[in-house]
């Protein structure tokens, strides 16, 4: 099993919300090459918070880690290349930008509950842990699991400190649902057998090969 940390959004296309954020596409990705995922989140408990989770639960993404707040709202973007209904469905998850007050946000105590709560896993990607108390969980839990341990580093942000050796830490690429689907084929890749070393051998010539 594979279990993904981070930030979840909701992406707004048209009128539909769908699971955003590089986590997300990690998740999705990994699930569609046949991994068992689990997402650790925390969303807020409105529409957009379940509308997501039910696309989850609808691409064989687990959350039963997820944490639902209510009182933050989930973060939501606009895509501004697909254009809005000009019709909406009455009964649909309000679009719109993000909120004004702070997306609900996972902590060390959080982390650290979550993947006790959750076992048998072979892979951890954490995304951006920016809390060096969430990268401490994390390494903990990895090295007490014997899991592989996969770290996404912020290009925006400093370094993380204390990955441990043996993880593979990666900075973020720019294209999101790019990188994300090649990091959860990645992690999949492992999660079933493949050696890392290998498996990141072949993620590096599916990066190259890439369409821009």
């Amino acid at each position: 099993m594979i279990v993904v940390i981070g930030a979840v959004v909701a992406r707004g296309i048209r009128q539909d919300v769908v699971p955003g954020g590089l986590a997300s596409a990690v998740a999705m990705a990994a699930a569609a090459a046949g991994a068992r995922v689990e997402v650790v989140a925390r969303v807020g408990d409105d529409p957009p918070g379940d509308a997501v989770l039910l696309a989850f639960a609808a691409a064989g993404v687990g959350h039963a880690a997820t944490l639902r707040d209510a009182a933050r709202a989930t973060s939501l973007e606009v895509d501004d290349d697909e254009p809005i209904d000009p019709d909406p469905d009455p009964d649909a998850p309000p679009v719109g930008g993000p909120p004004d007050h702070p997306a609900p946000t996972l902590d060390a105590a959080d982390v650290g509950l979550a993947l006790r709560y959750l076992s048998d896993y072979r892979v951890i990607v954490a995304v951006h842990p920016a809390d060096p108390g969430v990268l401490a969980e994390v390494t903990s839990a990895a090295g007490y699991a014997s899991a592989h341990l996969v770290v996404v580093t912020d290009p925006d942000g400093a370094p993380p400190e204390g990955a441990p050796p043996g993880a593979l830490v990666v900075e973020a690429a720019r294209d999101a649902m790019g990188f994300g689907d090649l990091l959860g084929r990645y992690a999949a890749a492992v999660d079933l057998g493949e050696d890392p070393a290998t498996a990141f051998a072949m993620l590096s010539v599916a990066a190259s090969t890439r369409e821009p």
